[in-house]
């Protein structure tokens, strides 16, 4: 008696004997033979068809558990429980605590709306203010380690094997660029929020409610962050190669978002607030992303980002990491392995563009903004090394070993962070002896950052600490 395959199981079957780009048929809709099939086939590929077993369960468990920890470890200082950083404190939790909660929601920041957010912060304010430390750290916590859970399966359309999507998964967590400005930060979580949207938008979704699970997440993500315009031509070609249901829901869903952002900017509702400068200057970008973005991605922050007091030894980083892309391109052309370049070419393209969006706008390279495109240049050498066969690992057991060394490297750094912001069960504690001390008191300063910065304070109202 014959056995019926899936169109999954045909797809995933005929791709590991031939080697080649299969013609898939199934759930997501045909697809024709010709250039558009081996295009849709390439880039967006359906999603396997995994059982969940209980050995997985325990295995995906056990990786959030090592993933909460290591996040939660890493800040010195009062530490990443006890600390409130930047916007999360002065606009995020300071106008959930003094706004009506819709005036809170739809405030704008640096020109545009971040939804999620706000949300958030709305969650946060609710429970007793020496709390929020702690509360506001769980939430970017808890929220990274989903999102990199996300990757991990949304990448299976790309990578089979559960170690390459760790891989690609882990940098969202081990974050080994700007992790002082943004590890266990709510405000920038739209930057590993953006990686994720990056394999939503890949991995054609074959169980229903993936696909109905999927624009949600879009839309939501579109509403906390511009740069998703940077993924628009992705969700467009997806809809143009696939023509699938849900690629057109999940494009539907990135431009009903941006929509709302721009609507925000033309009537004045949103204004970047004198936030950098616009520099139109693709030279300037394309010498960034060679001189900063590639090697911190590649050797992390401590060894790239720092101080630069040697500059023969600097150069030598920067040629070491540009070292490492040029091996892997050497590994994959030797292999002479077509199906490697499709995912290399995508992540390579994403990586400078989501880049380039933001250092155009904003006229500088900021720490912060070299997280979005960190994991998407992992995803680059991933794909170029993936073993072919299982005598072929060595490559990717290189870079599992170097990215393994970055990550502890850049585990605990010293940041504006650690060294600037004083605990915030104390500076609570010292507040609410102030309100109770002075009746017609009707609000007080603390900290969540060098008092200078405008984004260094948070206004807590007297009533919630009497």
């Amino acid at each position: 008696m014959g056995v019926e395959l899936s169109p999954v199981d045909v797809t995933l079957r005929s791709a590991g004997q031939s080697g080649s780009i299969p013609t898939q048929v199934g759930a997501a809709g045909p697809v024709g033979a010709g250039w558009r099939s081996r295009w849709a086939d390439a880039l967006f590929p359906l999603a396997p068809a995994r059982p969940l077993t209980r050995r997985k369960l325990w295995l995906a468990g056990g990786a959030v558990f090592a993933g909460v920890a290591y996040s939660v470890g890493r800040g010195r200082g009062p530490g990443a429980l006890d600390s409130i950083w930047a916007e999360d404190g002065h606009d995020f939790l300071g106008d959930a605590a003094n706004l009506a909660s819709l005036d809170a929601i739809t405030t704008s920041l640096n020109g545009y709306y971040h939804l999620y957010a706000r949300l958030l912060a709305e969650v946060t304010t609710l429970f007793p203010v020496s709390w929020w430390a702690a509360i506001n750290t769980w939430w970017a916590v808890l929220s990274t380690v989903a999102l990199a859970v996300l990757v991990y399966g949304a990448s299976a359309a790309h990578l089979r094997d559960s170690y390459l999507r760790l891989l690609v998964a882990a940098p969202l967590v081990v974050q080994f660029v700007a992790h002082g400005a943004a590890a266990n930060n709510v405000a920038t979580l739209q930057f590993p929020a953006l990686y994720a949207l990056f394999w939503l938008l890949l991995q054609v979704q074959t169980r229903r409610l993936a696909r109905i699970g999927a624009p949600v997440v879009a839309l939501l993500i579109a509403l906390s962050t511009t740069l998703v315009v940077a993924l628009i031509p992705l969700a467009v070609a997806r809809v143009a190669l696939r023509r699938d249901r849900a690629g057109v829901l999940l494009a539907g869903a990135l431009f009903a978002g941006v929509a709302f952002q721009l609507a925000g900017l033309a009537a004045g509702d949103a204004d970047r607030g004198g936030i950098g400068y616009l520099r139109i200057d693709p030279l300037w970008v394309i010498h960034e992303f060679v001189r900063v973005q590639l090697p911190v991605s590649v050797l992390g922050e401590a060894w790239i980002r720092g101080k630069v007091v040697h500059h023969g030894e600097h150069l030598a980083l920067i040629l070491l990491a540009w070292g490492v892309v040029v091996a892997a391109a050497g590994v994959a052309v030797s292999r002479r392995s077509l199906p490697v370049w499709p995912l290399a070419a995508v992540a390579s393209v994403h990586a400078v563009a989501i880049f380039g969006v933001q250092v155009t706008l904003i006229g500088s390279v900021p720490d912060r903004y070299l997280v979005a495109s960190m994991p998407l240049v992992i995803v680059v050498l991933v794909a170029l090394m993936r073993p072919t066969r299982p005598t072929a690992a060595a490559p990717i057991v290189a870079l599992s070993t170097l990215l393994v060394v970055v990550s502890l490297a850049n585990y605990r750094l010293d940041s504006t962070r650690t060294k600037r912001v004083p605990s915030w069960t104390a500076q609570v504690r010292q507040a609410t002896v102030r309100c109770k001390a002075e009746p017609s008191l009707s609000s007080i300063v603390v900290l969540s950052g060098p008092r200078h910065n405008i984004w260094g304070t948070v206004r807590l109202p007297c009533d919630r600490l009497r």
